[in-house]
């Protein structure tokens, strides 16, 4: 007869409960249990960790592991079996399973087995997916089983990443339509955060994304940021690790300001080089136009022919075309060489802040405040003391070393 111990590990009532709640939460990926899922007892040596699961959270583990000693598990954990053909889900079963969600569970049971090795026969309740369901819809399983809408919001960078392999798994799929509308609806955010995470993986610097899973930048910031260039990235990247503090909204605006004229200059650089690309591509053709022509005339003027003046004749004007072709494709290369170096300067402006506007707001203070003190003296007819003086002298002598700072 079974002890109480033993009974434990299952929780609920009957089987059908359980497969009822986990329904529930499979229902997020649209994956139906059907025929051919069941719950087992599976013997601990034979779980295997989903392959690139994130780092399961320990926090308070060791609690977790006494609440299933003292009420055994109350969910079964998700598992699929493991075949020797691996993700095409192939060939012979190992014997093995891969666990898909359950985790936490497993290291618990871990840490639990460590002190008490025949604890529950060293086996777990797990929910056994259908041999048919393929290794994408285990991947997408993965990641939102374990996805919590409520630890997830505190930690940008878990989300970044789950949205990014969210949108590789489905453009796998061949799911290109209202995309962002439908891991927005998986993971229980607006479609706007996701484009936010979208932009960010596709277009922020790589440090710049470990500032966000570090929480060193927020969401916000690190998507505007991703929609500059990677020259004002690398600059404010630089920038927060010197100082350890973000670009102030002012100065980003700074930045962002001379990025967008950096931009458009380059932007009628490459449309005037490619103008002038093109007018000394039609020289060049011209040129070769006028040599093959100037071969035809010489052949004609050294041939016996009554022709041969008519030729030479056309020849010494072809001669002159060529000559006119020649000078205006070295014109064109010319402009070609100056522009290139005029806007490759223009393009590589230094990218850096000025005086933010804060600063400039403060300067503009401390000169009313000059022009009022005056004032106020000369009305009044006071005069300042030793000590006003050697204040006022303190406050020009840290102006001065500012100014000879730049």
């Amino acid at each position: 007869m079974a002890s109480k111990k033993d009974q434990a590990p299952l929780g609920y009532g009957n089987k059908p409960i359980m497969l009822q709640n986990l329904q529930k939460k499979l229902d997020t990926v649209s994956l139906d249990l059907g025929n051919g899922s069941k719950i087992e007892m599976i013997q601990y040596e034979k779980l295997v960790p989903f392959p690139d699961n994130r780092d399961i959270d320990d926090t308070d583990i060791d609690v977790f592991a006494e609440n299933i000693k003292r009420n055994g598990f109350q969910s079964a954990i998700v598992i699929a079996r493991e075949f020797d053909g691996g993700e095409t889900r192939t060939g012979r079963p190992t014997g093995n399973y891969v666990i898909v969600s359950g985790h936490r569970r497993y290291a618990a049971f871990g840490m639990i087995l460590a002190e008490d090795a025949s604890f529950m026969h060293r086996k777990i309740p797990a929910l056994i997916l259908r041999d048919d369901i393929p290794w994408s819809d285990l991947e997408e399983l993965n990641l939102l089983m374990n996805y919590d809408a409520v630890s997830e919001a505190s930690h940008p960078g878990d989300m970044r990443k789950r949205v990014a392999r969210l949108m590789e798994l489905l453009q796998k799929r061949g799911i290109e339509k209202k995309l962002y509308d439908r891991i927005a609806d998986k993971l229980s955010i607006s479609s706007r955060q996701i484009r936010k995470y979208d932009s960010i993986n596709k277009n922020l610097i790589v440090g710049l994304q470990n500032l966000l899973d570090d929480e060193k930048i927020t969401i916000n910031q690190a998507n505007q940021y991703a929609s500059r260039s990677i020259e004002v990235q690398t600059y404010i990247l630089n920038y927060i690790n010197e100082h350890n503090e973000t670009v102030t909204e002012d100065e980003y605006q700074q930045l962002k300001a001379q990025d967008e004229e950096n931009q458009k200059a380059q932007k009628l650089a490459e449309e005037r080089l490619k103008e002038n690309e093109q007018k000394l591509k039609e020289q060049e053709a011209e040129i070769a136009r006028l040599k093959n022509k100037t071969i035809e005339l010489e052949s004609l003027v050294h041939e016996e022919t009554d022709t041969n003046e008519t030729a030479s004749q056309e020849l010494i004007n072809t001669q002159a075309q060529l000559r006119r072709a020649r000078e205006k494709a070295e014109k064109f290369q010319k402009i070609l060489k100056d522009a290139k170096e005029a806007d490759a300067e223009q393009i590589n402006k230094t990218i850096g802040i000025s005086a933010p506007i804060a600063v400039n707001e403060m300067l503009s203070k401390i000169n009313d405040n000059v022009v009022k003190l005056g004032k106020r003296k000369e009305k009044r007819g006071y005069q300042f003391t030793k000590n006003d003086i050697q204040k006022i002298k303190a406050i020009i002598d840290d102006l001065k070393a500012l100014i000879d700072e730049n």
